[in-house]
């Protein structure tokens, strides 16, 4: 599984959750089109937002960073922010499914 995490840091929580609305809007409007397998996003308590998307292949991954400026373009226009982005290659990841132990 490969991965792309951005790190974007704003000047107030209430900008990240504004910035968090966008990305959850904009990336989950292209898990089809990228073939996003898994998408998770922060917020932290200091203004910073941290976002985390999965790809099954590396073509996936390569087709989102061609088409990244582009899609986050309206929120550079929109806040002033600092970003930080990463790639790589996720070598193990767990997580646990909601069970209900009633019956």
């Amino acid at each position: 599984m490969f991965g792309k995490i951005l790190n974007f840091k704003f000047t107030s929580v209430s900008e990240a959750k504004l910035a968090a609305s966008f990305c959850s809007e904009k990336f989950g409007s292209k898990i089809s089109s990228f073939n996003i397998v898994g998408l998770n996003i922060f917020i932290g308590q200091t203004g910073d937002l941290n976002v985390s998307i999965k790809f099954e292949n590396p073509d996936a991954l390569n087709k989102f960073e061609e088409n990244y400026i582009s899609i986050i373009a309206d929120l550079k226009e929109s806040l002033v922010f600092k970003e930080n982005n990463f790639v790589g290659v996720c070598a193990y990841t767990y997580e646990k499914e909601a069970a209900s132990t009633e019956t």
